[in-house]
């Protein structure tokens, strides 16, 4: 006869082991734990045997095994766009002279904000870039929207210039107010719209950064609600450093 796996918390069918018994979630482990005093040592060795066992499984990361490269959804899809655009070439050549003509004015944008992004990626190490747009303080996205202030770059080439900073561990509400900044309120923006409206390019400056603060304080509300993701590069940061001080917790090393 099967086993039942009930959860000796909710009654639930439980699919997590832990302590002799299976739970439905963590929720109600960590209800158990309380309940019945078990020690913080033991809490600690299952949080690190759980960590554990999911960096080696990773079901996103997994292939399933046995299907042709022909089906599947990528090449498909790909396939389909570049018949399409065969096909159309001559119903939408008007649209493709004007996509044409709107490359050769923006290249040397996109152009330049990749060769910045590289620079980046080569020369600025990732700690520096975690001490100043990582943390989850509301001075972080003052300091992405300053950045964005001395970046001379337009709305183009801002986009390799923020992955970058992504990837480089820049969390994603600094991120997304520093997209904002960067295109509308640099310095060069800056003295072109003096040199057109005079002192009422006050306004719009300052319009602009409000807009880049308020919008990055959003994103900030939203990742410690967990609402949105928090930069996958970030996290693996603490995490790192949160199973090491579990460890040192646990055994006293």
């Amino acid at each position: 006869m099967k086993e039942e796996r009930i959860d000796p918390v909710c009654g639930m069918k439980g699919t997590i082991p832990a302590h002799g018994h299976y739970f439905c979630s963590r929720h109600c482990i960590k209800k158990y734990e309380k309940e019945h005093g078990i020690s913080e040592r033991e809490i600690t060795e299952r949080e690190i045997k759980e960590d554990e066992k999911d960096s080696k499984h990773c079901p996103s990361c997994e292939v399933i095994p046995g299907k042709p490269w022909y089906k599947e959804k990528l090449f498909i899809f790909g396939f389909l766009i570049i018949f399409l655009l065969i096909a159309g070439f001559l119903f939408y050549k008007p649209l493709y002279d004007a996509l044409w003509d709107y490359t050769l004015l923006i290249w040397w944008a996109i152009l330049l904000g990749l060769l910045i992004g590289g620079v980046i990626d080569r020369f600025i190490p990732n700690s520096y870039i975690m001490k100043y747009l990582s943390s989850h303080k509301k001075r972080t996205i003052f300091y992405s929207v300053i950045f964005g202030f001395m970046m001379s770059a337009c709305s183009h080439g801002i986009l390799a210039i923020a992955m970058q900073l992504y990837k480089k561990g820049a969390n994603t509400s600094s991120t997304i107010a520093f997209l904002l900044a960067a295109p509308w309120a640099n310095l060069t923006i800056t003295i072109l719209l003096f040199s057109l409206f005079g002192l009422k390019a006050f306004l719009i400056i300052f319009s602009a950064i409000l807009i880049s603060v308020i919008t990055g304080l959003i994103y900030r509300v939203f990742e410690s609600k967990g609402i949105i993701e928090c930069n996958i590069y970030n996290a693996h940061f603490r995490n790192n450093n949160r199973s090491v001080f579990r460890r040192v917790r646990a055994y006293g090393i």
